[in-house]
């Protein structure tokens, strides 16, 4: 499994931070590589992406890909709708 995270955002249309992320799950030590697949898995991520966001403006905003068996997801979640030990995983990669 190969997760691609692309994320932008920013305060009042300013953009904060711009992040570009790649990881081969496979790559990973056994542990993280459990973590990465439970959080990533395609229809966990479907569930994040239907929640409401409620109010998201001024959030930042995950572009993630996952690419498994040769066949790619893709997901647009606010930060709002992503958990925050999924918000730790994305940072520990």
């Amino acid at each position: 499994m190969i997760i691609e995270i692309a994320a932008q955002g920013g305060f009042g249309g300013v953009t904060a931070a711009n992040l570009c992320k790649t990881i081969d799950v496979s790559d990973q030590p056994e542990q993280m590589r459990q973590e990465l697949s439970e959080a990533f898995e395609p229809d966990e991520l479907a569930r994040l992406a239907r929640q409401p966001c409620g109010n998201c403006a001024d959030r930042m905003t995950y572009r993630i890909t996952v690419t498994e068996d040769r066949q790619s997801h893709s997901f647009t979640l606010r930060e709002q709708q992503i958990p925050p030990e999924m918000l730790d995983l994305i940072d520990q990669m």
